[in-house]
């Protein structure tokens, strides 16, 4: 995977163009209006993203991150799922990328890049982790709570606090029930472990943008590693 990472040129930025199509894909979202557009889409969104996930992955090879990507299989698909919705939108209005231990968007622990003008951001840590991989998370959380909230802020001084993204259960997780009336119980029932920093359309524009993506893993440190100590702990 290596070798073939340096096969590809540097990031340049998105476009312009880039940035215009996904914008006037909102408004514009069926097959005709895009296959019109297609070498649009390839020239400008799909081929900047692929080269934005060499440079990054070529990057993280300099650094301690367990991290990586490849062109190929770290990408997110542009199509819709419609199988099981009523959804008949058939493209999202975004692209985007995660870079894991794996390069193959299968490894928890992520640092994801989201690509939509006026809405673009960097995120990282854990979204919708299997309830069996949260379970040894929550109970290091609820038997060592000094370490987790030293982890919490730890990441609050760099100005990216960890929550669950609004989405939490409603009652206490199966097996932590005697942990009800504790004050660690509110941080039990979080379902993700994520931070998240906007990023600007002009950020996007530069090829600067590969850097803050590093930039955003190494400051995502702390929670990377409290969770993945965990799961190493519990393995």
């Amino acid at each position: 995977m290596a070798s073939a990472l340096h096969e590809y040129p540097p990031f340049p930025g998105f476009t312009s163009d880039g940035l215009t199509f996904l914008r006037e894909l909102r408004s514009n979202n069926n097959r005709d209006w895009f296959e019109a557009r297609r070498q649009t889409y390839e020239e400008e969104v799909r081929l900047p993203l692929k080269l934005l996930i060499a440079d990054v992955a070529r990057r993280f090879e300099s650094t301690d991150l367990p991290l990586t990507g490849h062109p190929n299989t770290s990408r997110f698909r542009i199509y819709r799922d419609l199988r099981f919705t009523a959804e008949d939108r058939p493209y999202k209005t975004n692209v985007g990328a995660v870079f894991d231990r794996s390069g193959e968007k299968d490894a928890n622990g992520v640092v994801y890049v989201h690509v939509e003008p006026g809405q673009s951001f960097l995120a990282g840590g854990f979204y919708q982790p299997s309830v069996s991989y949260l379970k040894p998370i929550r109970e290091a959380m609820a038997h060592d709570p000094e370490r987790f909230h030293a982890m919490r802020a730890a990441m609050e001084e760099r100005d990216l606090p960890v929550t669950s993204a609004g989405d939490t259960l409603t009652g206490m997780p199966r097996g932590f029930s005697e942990y009800r009336e504790d004050p660690i119980a509110s941080f039990l029932k979080w379902k993700h472990l994520v931070v998240e920093r906007e990023i600007s359309d002009d950020r996007l524009q530069s090829p600067d943008l590969a850097a803050d993506v590093i930039a955003m893993a190494e400051a995502c440190t702390p929670l990377l590693e409290y969770v993945w100590r965990v799961e190493e702990d519990a393995s």
